[in-house]
């Protein structure tokens, strides 16, 4: 009998989960408890948003063990790997499920991308996640370059709102740290920000991830896009354009990074992406797989 992996992704803005076993994704899932909320102000991550995070990382842990999972990977990214609490975060976890969680640094994260994305392959990927936003490109086998900035679409929110002023100051002035990136013919964009741009480009009352899945978005559709949620309320933007509650409230400034970066890059767009860190995470510890530094 083949063995079923349990992985569950601890970000900045949601908690996924996602189930695996020979090959195939069995079950996968998010809840959104917004963790990084306030994190940008106050460097520590809220009681509030633990309480609310432990308890949906308990659900999908318990979520995992219904569909079979015999082992259980949690992970975390940037906003537990940045807070004064960070430690005190992951301990909680581990009294919640009994498992302890491997906090990854930046240019893991690139890697656990590109795996998911590109599966060992060439190709380039931009992550643009609650707390953080990764460029990592792979050639050969190698990791040719690799960059984490401290910004994503909740940090984004807390300090600027929805202000496209302070969203340039404060974008324009991080994305010079990325400096020279190598050109790639292959470039996905990966996490909840891209899918859910992706979704009301393409027009989807109700999200099909068939569809979202390799879907170009083009850098003329993506200010398209972004010009459609800037004049939307976001009451509008859940009932009209069809984008999560909780995900409209932040989803304008982390699309608006990720179209700075695509400008940044000269490209005329970006291939959506499903397959992300969860599955670059399964990859890695179920098979070995990983890219070379």
């Amino acid at each position: 009998m083949n063995t079923i992996y349990g992985v569950i992704d601890i970000g900045s803005n949601s908690v996924r989960n996602l189930v695996y076993s020979d090959g195939k994704i069995l079950y996968k899932s998010l809840i959104t408890t917004r963790l990084g909320e306030g994190l940008a102000v106050t460097g520590r991550i809220s009681a509030e948003a633990e309480s609310r995070t432990v308890k949906a990382i308990k659900t999908l842990y318990d979520k995992c063990v219904e569909y079979g999972a015999q082992i259980v990977y949690p992970f975390a990214t940037e906003a537990v790997r940045c807070a004064l609490n960070g430690k005190r975060f992951v301990d909680e976890v581990e009294r919640a499920v009994g498992v302890r969680t491997e906090v990854v640094e930046g240019k893991e994260e690139g890697n656990l991308g590109l795996l998911g994305a590109f599966h060992g392959k060439d190709g380039a990927i931009i992550d643009i996640g609650g707390a953080s936003a990764e460029i990592s490109v792979a050639k050969g086998g190698k990791i040719t370059y690799s960059h984490s900035l401290p910004i994503g679409a909740v940090r984004l929110k807390d300090i600027c709102g929805e202000d496209e002023e302070k969203l340039e100051k404060v974008i324009s002035e991080h994305i010079k740290e990325y400096g020279n990136v190598p050109k790639t013919d292959r470039v996905a964009a990966i996490g909840g920000t891209a899918t859910s741009l992706c979704a009301v480009d393409l027009n989807l009352a109700v999200y099909d991830e068939s569809k979202v899945d390799g879907h170009f978005l083009s850098r003329n559709n993506l200010k398209t896009v972004l010009d459609k949620i800037k004049n939307s309320t976001k009451k509008e933007r859940v009932e009209k354009l069809h984008i999560e509650d909780k995900r409209a409230e932040i989803i304008f400034g982390g699309g608006y990074l990720l179209y700075k970066i695509v400008e940044m890059l000269k490209i005329d767009g970006v291939n959506v992406s499903e397959s992300d860190n969860m599955l670059g995470y399964i990859y890695k510890k179920v098979y070995g797989m990983s890219y070379e530094n």
